[in-house]
C-alpha cells in the first residue's frame, strides 16, 4: 500500500494487532526483508514495515538524508493515526531509527538498533564516498562484485553454505535498485555523528549485534549501549550483518522477550 506523506508516496504494510512495531530496512533493501520477522511478531503486535524514500515501492525523489528519512516515518505514522511505536531499524535503517528518537522523543515507545552504528569514522566514509562513485560510474552490478561481493553481509559458514540463495539475493538487489538513489543514500550515511547526542535518549532500547559483522563490527554496538542509559546489548555468536536472514528465530525472540517487557 502507498500513502502520500508530504507529497512523496510512501510504500508500507501492516500486519497484526496491538502495540505497534515499526521495522526499517537497511541500504538497497525493502519492506519484503521483515517478511518472517512480522509473521513471528504479529499476533500481538501490529508491526509496521515500510519502503524507505529511494527504496522498494517508494518514491525515488526528493533529498536523502536520515533527517528526511526520520521525518518520512513520522508523516507515515501521521497518515496511519499512530501516535506512538516501537521503532527497530537495521544497518542503514538503524541509523534512521537514532535519528527518529532524537527527533521524535515523544512518539518513540522503544528503539532497537541491529547492526548498525552511532557515527562514522573516516575510513568508512571513504569507502561510503568510493561505493557511490563506482555504482554511479558501472551500475549496481558492479557493487556486487566488489569488495567481497554480497557474502561480506554474513558470516562465514552462512555465506559458504548459503552460496546460491546469497547470488540470487544479489541479482535481484542489483535489479530492483536504482543507482542514483543508492550513491545518495551512500553519501548520506557516510557523515553522520550522533554518539554524544545518544545520552538524550531515555527509551526502553534493545541493541542486537552479529559478533562476526564484517560491515558493522561489534565495537559500535558497544558505544551505543554506553551511551543510552539502560540499554540492553544482545550479542549473536556465528552471525553477520544479516541477522534477519542468518538468525532469524534469535532476532524474533529477542524482540519478543522486548516487546513483551514494554507490554
Amino acid at each position: 500500500m502507498r500513502v502520500d506523506v508530504a507529497g512523496t508516496q510512501i510504500n508500507y504494510e501492516v500486519s497484526g494487532q496491538g502495540p505497534v512495531l515499526v521495522l526499517t530496512h537497511g541500504l538497497v533493501g525493502s519492506l519484503d526483508a521483515w517478511q518472517p520477522l512480522a509473521n513471528a511478531l504479529d499476533d500481538r503486535h501490529r508491526v509496521l514495515r515500510w519502503d524507505v524514500r529511494g527504496f522498494g515501492q517508494s518514491d525515488r525523489s526528493g533529498p536523502l538524508s536520515p533527517e528526511v528519512w526520520a521525518q518520512d516515518l513520522a508523516g507515515l505514522l501521521d497518515a496511519l493515526s499512530i501516535d506512538e511505536a516501537v521503532v527497530a531499524g537495521i544497518s542503514m535503517g538503524g541509523v534512521i531509527a537514532q535519528r527518529f528518537a532524537l527527533d521524535f522523543p515523544q512518539r518513540t515507545r522503544g528503539l532497537v538498533l541491529m547492526s548498525t552504528s552511532s557515527e562514522v569514522g573516516e575510513a568508512g566514509r571513504s569507502g561510503w564516498q568510493r561505493r557511490a562513485a563506482l555504482v554511479e560510474r558501472e551500475g549496481m552490478a558492479a557493487l556486487m562484485k566488489e569488495s567481497g561481493g554480497p557474502s561480506i553481509s554474513y558470516s562465514k559458514d552462512y555465506a559458504e553454505s548459503h552460496v546460491a540463495e546469497i547470488a540470487e539475493a544479489a541479482e535481484v538487489t542489483a535489479a530492483r535498485n536504482d543507482p542514483a538513489c543508492y550513491a545518495a543514500a551512500c553519501r548520506a550515511v557516510s557523515d553522520y555523528s550522533y554518539t554524544e547526542d545518544l545520552a538524550q535518549i531515555e527509551r526502553p532500547t534493545l541493541i542486537v549485534q552479529g559478533l562476526e559483522d564484517q560491515l558493522t563490527p561489534p565495537g559500535g554496538s558497544v558505544i551505543m549501549s554506553r551511551r543510552i542509559s539502560g540499554s540492553r546489548l544482545e550479542f549473536i555468536e556465528g552471525c553477520g550483518h544479516g541477522i534477519p536472514a542468518e538468525q532469524p528465530e534469535r532476532l524474533a525472540e529477542l524482540l519478543g522477550d522486548f516487546l513483551a517487557g514494554l507490554d
